[in-house]
């Protein structure tokens, strides 16, 4: 399933060898919840097949559907490696395949093969910060802000 992932397209075979000894592979079925709010963050996983909503709760019970996650991308890791529980409940909309990688196979992996280990993290931070990019994208357009050009600052 590794050489599947497109996470993983630029790993050498070799990499991706290793990466299969800590990454176990997984499955859902519609409706099941792959981890949820407030549960401590002890994997990420990287989603190969269907999607995942992503739900939040408010103070009267009632859950707000806030992204939906598809395949090739990774589920998780925010919290993972902040070591913080998770802010969302992860809901499986289809039948859903992915790859896991759990703390103890993550420190496996800094431990036995550092540079894989440190070429995923380089990917997750990459996916991260197109997470954190477009939000704030987002953001500035649902608050009404736009760039000047020439300026850099934000106007109202």
């Amino acid at each position: 399933m590794v050489e599947r992932c497109r996470l993983f397209s630029d790993f050498s075979p070799i990499e991706k060898g290793t990466l299969s000894g800590v990454l176990i592979p997984v499955s859902f079925s519609k409706g099941e919840i792959l981890f949820d709010e407030f549960q401590e963050a002890d994997s990420v996983y990287f989603i190969m097949e269907g999607s995942v909503g992503l739900y939040r709760s408010d103070n009267f019970g009632r859950w707000t559907k806030v992204a939906v996650i598809y395949r090739g991308t990774p589920l998780g890791e925010c919290a993972f490696f902040l070591n913080t529980p998770h802010s969302l409940r992860a809901v499986a909309e289809s039948p859903v395949k992915a790859l896991e990688i759990t703390r103890e196979g993550a420190e496996s992996l800094k431990r036995e093969a550092p540079k894989v280990y440190a070429k995923l993290v380089e990917k997750l931070v990459s996916v991260m910060a197109e997470r954190l990019k477009s939000s704030d994208f987002k953001f500035s357009q649902i608050c009404g802000f736009f760039s000047v050009p020439g300026g850099g600052r934000w106007k109202r």
